[in-house]
């Protein structure tokens, strides 16, 4: 018995190996594509992000916001109008995208600045779209921020700590979004920025915690793939895809009943979609499902969030990485919720303080030059996620540490006619007037 299984695994291994002799030429060069694909068009799309002239843009805002993250919305709403259709040689051979926004929180020696970068062609299109929604607020170009630290991070002065945010399950599930915070039987709104700017006001000189959310719009795909995972909730099976010949066979089938006395057949595959109405959900089933239908109905970007804390060592504080994660943690819905990747970690093995130190280094790049999936998978958010994570807040966030405008800038002056009848008249009754006192002067004397 030994010898028969030892003769059926050298038979095995002998096959296997001359399958592998004469295929060897097209399996390598697929898996050497499949492995250098998204490095060679991330390489691209790094190249033509140089051609690109980018400007920085700081939103400063009124003493009273009477705005809720819906505004917000309609601003992200209105930049979703960029999109185009990119071909597949120009993404491959010039590494052409859809154009990028970056809207950024950055906290600076204890102050919460609001900045949003975008290309220089777009800026009319950015002050135009939060004009509409913020008409009281100032925007100006301002200098990258992140030149206030040193270029090269860590080093003996600085320590750091990055990481990208991406989401624990599918993206089609959505988070907890501004609606979620508000509490209509208290009629009071509860703003998901309060703890950032709690953080920020905790930081002393010299400390610098920042986070961009980066996005593209999409068009195409958000539908359809969340139609997918609505199906896989509702236990709805995929309509099969019919070929010619079912089709021909079905139509020749009902003819023949039809001549016989038979019942007519349905068309093929619509059994399933058919058996589907039955389905019964729990109350979480169907809220889940609701949430994923409206989030597929809204408008979506594709996203990638990073952070970035950086202090000198001496003020260096690692309580702040948890307040962090407690930020996102707000978000989390029972469906979805956001984690921390890429990393430094503590669980490495082998050459720990150098993988970690590559680790950095990347994260530390990626900020700088506001790259969209670079060191992690994007994923979808619509409109009004993204709106919960970045929006302009009102009167519920109050604090010094956030700046202001300190009064509404004066409007132009306007051109007053001048009636000039009524001027001449009212200028001869001075005149009378003047003349009648200096009379009874003289008199008097």
């Amino acid at each position: 018995m030994y010898a028969i299984v030892t003769e059926s695994l050298n038979t095995v291994i002998v096959i296997l190996f001359q399958v592998i002799k004469a295929t060897w030429w097209v399996v390598i060069p697929v898996v050497i594509f499949l492995r250098i694909k998204p490095l060679w068009l991330t390489y691209k799309g790094i190249q033509y992000s140089k051609t690109k002239n980018w400007i920085v843009l700081e939103v400063t805002l009124p003493p009273e916001v009477e705005k809720t993250p819906k505004a917000m919305e309609n601003v992200l709403a209105g930049l979703h109008g960029v999109w185009k259709s990119v071909s597949a040689r120009d993404k491959w051979t010039k590494g052409v995208s859809v154009d990028t926004f970056s809207l950024e929180l950055a906290g600076i020696d204890g102050e919460l600045h609001f900045y949003f970068r975008c290309q220089d062609n777009q800026r009319q299109l950015v002050e135009s779209k939060i004009y509409s929604q913020y008409p009281d607020a100032e925007i100006h170009q301002v200098q990258d921020y992140i030149t206030s630290i040193p270029p090269q991070l860590p080093n003996k002065d600085y320590e750091m700590w990055a990481a990208d945010y991406i989401l624990t399950r599918d993206w089609a599930y959505p988070i907890t979004t501004h609606i979620e915070f508000e509490d209509p039987e208290q009629e009071r709104r509860l703003d998901p920025l309060s703890q950032f700017a709690e953080l920020v006001s905790k930081m002393d000189s010299g400390e610098y915690m920042w986070v961009q959310v980066i996005i593209r719009p999409v068009l195409s795909e958000v539908a359809g793939k969340a139609q997918e995972k609505i199906n896989e909730e509702v236990g709805r099976k995929a309509p099969k895809k019919v070929g010619v010949w079912a089709e021909i066979s079905s139509f020749v089938k009902n003819i023949n009943n039809y001549y016989m006395g038979r019942e007519l057949t349905g068309r093929p595959g619509a059994e399933s979609a058919e058996k589907s109405d039955t389905l019964k959900l729990t109350p979480g089933e169907q809220e889940k499902v609701k949430r994923m239908e409206m989030k597929a109905s809204k408008v979506s970007f594709s996203t990638t969030i990073r952070v970035l804390y950086v202090a000198r060592k001496d003020v260096f504080h690692k309580g702040h990485i948890p307040a962090v994660q407690g930020f996102f943690n707000q978000f989390s819905s029972g469906f979805n919720s956001f984690k921390p990747t890429s990393t430094p970690s503590g669980s490495l093995i082998f050459f720990k303080g150098t993988r970690n130190f590559i680790r950095r280094l990347k994260l530390v790049n990626a900020y700088r030059g506001r790259g969209l999936g670079w060191l992690s998978e994007p994923y979808v958010l619509s409109v009004e996620e993204l709106a919960t994570i970045y929006h302009y807040p009102g009167r519920v966030v109050t604090a010094p540490f956030m700046p202001r405008i300190s009064s509404r800038s004066s409007e132009p002056k306007r051109t007053t006619k001048v009636n000039h009848k009524t001027y001449n008249l009212k200028l001869e009754t001075y005149f009378v007037r003047t003349g009648f006192c200096i009379f009874l002067l003289c008199s008097k004397f």
